[in-house]
């Protein structure tokens, strides 16, 4: 078939409207000479400066997003600013949004975005790939009005320097098979901010409310939220403990690479959440007990027996999906934990429970790369390909994928050394030659282990990685991490009673947190009674986690299972 060039993409236009307080709005033209426009009030000051480049993608065909993601030929990308000067006790609360211009000739849901910051270590994403859509409300805290499509908020609250670059194109969805060629679709890049307190969604503010904020007792996380802990391991194995002044329950707080995040840890049960729904009868597909989200990734993994399977009804149409809230995170957004179809599921088989799928995390084991997330720079892992499928196939393609922003998520793959260099005692694991861990085993989570044990140290922040898999992500749908079930109240080896914990069933999970190499076998976190590790073409539960935000807070509901919040 000949190939069709006949999609013009431009940016035609840059305009900053900055809203403080004392200035009503200050709208700067784009300029190819990269002049810095500036506004200031009282301490404040803020510049924008766009670079000569602009987004203009002749002949354009549709692509992918692994393709339309890391585009960096001329013409293929816009990079801008935002600088700010700030003296005082002052907040600045700011939005990024694109406002589409009119004689566009090709439908904005056509069309992807993709905004990311530049980082000394390369490109950060604020957000995964999205079709132009425009909010239906306007944002007062940052002056954003309605009818724009929003890419990033965020506050700043001392002098900083910010670089963004842009990229737009043509999403594979598009057919361009009889559209008469000569398409175009151009947009203008906002950014608006205002002075004030921080943003804090009624959602948090609820929570606040219905919590008492508790504070960390010394060395928490070295015990499980009952007070169950390690006292020494010997080479019987663990030698148990219990302090009952370290029984642990209720709301928390620790930073995040957004702010200052809440989150839930021991036996609580308030964090119940009610938000989305299936739209139609959903099945997956079993195969020697285990359930894939896809005909083609069950013969994926069961070569030579891919017609030994069967369809299995997940949940009908109409169920609703219930969450855990497992905190709030420092954009304000809430992280939410698959729960299944019903507040309290009991775990008994998959259609009863808070998973969507067991499976593999990766097909193969024999090489440390198959512990991450993705893999060679950017191949998705097995679990990785379940989770989008699951994810596209329901809340992506309803009206509550609005709701669903690319959130962070980590899969720590730094600090990947010889066991020894951890000085983790040969107790656990015999001769330590061949012994790999991460950071997330050797510095964060296991330091009972240790020689000289240390305190464990949870991170709700992505430690850089120079490995080529694993890493940094903004996604739509992900997995929990190994350190965010430890701030929940699991503990390595330790049975625990957390709310995450899935108890005496078969029902344990995978997270996306690596772990070790040994034995030429990669091992990543999941949780069962305990905090362990699996390998990784081992099965576990496949447990989605999303980040929603809503500017409307809870519809009704206490987060109890008998009464739960709601989000609309």
């Amino acid at each position: 078939m000949k190939k069709r060039e006949n999609i013009i993409i431009v940016v035609v236009l840059v305009v900053m409207v900055i809203a403080i307080v004392g200035v009503s709005y200050a709208a700067f033209n784009y300029s190819r000479t990269g002049n810095i426009n500036s506004i200031t009030t009282g301490a404040i000051t803020m510049t924008y400066e766009e670079t000569s480049n602009t987004i203009s993608l002749n002949g354009a065909l549709p692509t992918t997003d692994k393709t339309g993601m890391v585009r960096l030929n001329p013409g293929e990308y816009f990079d801008f600013s935002v600088s700010s000067e700030i003296k005082g006790d002052v907040n600045i609360n700011y939005e990024i949004s694109a406002k589409k211009e009119d004689g566009n000739t090709i439908g904005g849901e056509y069309i992807k975005l993709y905004l990311t910051r530049l980082t000394d270590d390369g490109e950060e994403a604020l957000m995964v790939p999205e079709t132009y859509n425009e909010e239906t409300s306007a944002n007062d805290y940052t002056g954003r009005p309605v009818n724009e499509m929003s890419l990033y908020t965020s506050s700043m609250n001392s002098s900083e320097s910010n670089n963004y670059r842009l990229r737009m194109y043509v999403d594979e969805s598009y057919n361009p098979q009889g559209d008469g060629g000569g398409l175009t679709f151009s947009v203008r890049i906002n950014v608006y901010g205002k002075a004030g307190d921080k943003y804090v969604p009624l959602t948090t503010q609820e929570i606040l409310e219905d919590n008492e904020l508790q504070e960390e007792t010394t060395n928490m996380f070295n015990y499980a939220s009952n007070g169950s802990y390690i006292a020494s391991f010997t080479e019987e194995g663990p030698q148990y403990g219990s302090e009952p002044s370290q029984v642990t329950n209720g709301l928390y707080s620790m930073n995040d690479e957004d702010g200052v995040s809440y989150y839930y840890r021991g036996a609580v049960t308030n964090n119940n959440v009610q938000f989305g729904e299936y739209a139609s009868d959903y099945y997956v597909y079993e195969n020697n007990g285990l359930y894939y989200q896809s005909l083609e990734s069950c013969r994926e993994a069961n070569v030579g027996y891919e017609d030994e399977r069967t369809q299995v009804k997940l949940a009908s149409q109409g169920d609703k999906m219930y969450w855990k809230i497992v905190r709030v995170n420092g954009d304000g957004s809430l992280r939410l934990i698959y729960n299944g179809t019903s507040a309290n599921p009991d775990n008994s088989d998959l259609v009863n429970s808070f998973a969507v799928g067991i499976s593999p995390y990766n097909l193969e084991s024999n090489d440390p790369k198959y512990t991450g997330y993705t893999y060679d720079n950017g191949t998705d892992s097995f679990i990785k390909k379940e989770v989008d499928t699951w994810y596209k196939n329901t809340l992506g393609s309803s009206i509550y994928d609005s709701k669903v922003i690319g959130g962070r998520f980590c899969s720590d793959s730094s600090g990947y050394k010889n066991a020894s260099e951890y000085d983790v005692s040969e107790a656990m694991f015999g001769d330590l030659t061949d012994v790999y861990m991460y950071s997330s085993m050797g510095d964060r989570l296991a330091n009972f282990q240790k020689n000289s044990p240390g305190n464990n140290d949870p991170t709700l922040s992505c430690p850089a990685t120079e490995e080529t898999y694993g890493g940094s992500y903004r996604l739509k749908a992900g997995l929990i991490t190994a350190d965010e079930l430890t701030l929940a109240g699991e503990s390595s080896y330790v049975v625990g009673n957390s709310y995450l914990n899935p108890g005496d069933s078969q029902m344990w999970y995978w997270s996306m947190t690596p772990a070790v190499f040994v034995l030429g076998r990669a091992f990543v976190w999941d949780v069962n009674e305990d905090l362990n590790f699996n390998d990784v073409s081992n099965d576990s539960a496949v447990r989605p986690v999303i980040n929603v935000t809503t500017e409307n807070g809870f519809t009704s509901g206490d987060g109890t299972a008998e009464n739960v919040y709601v989000i609309s």
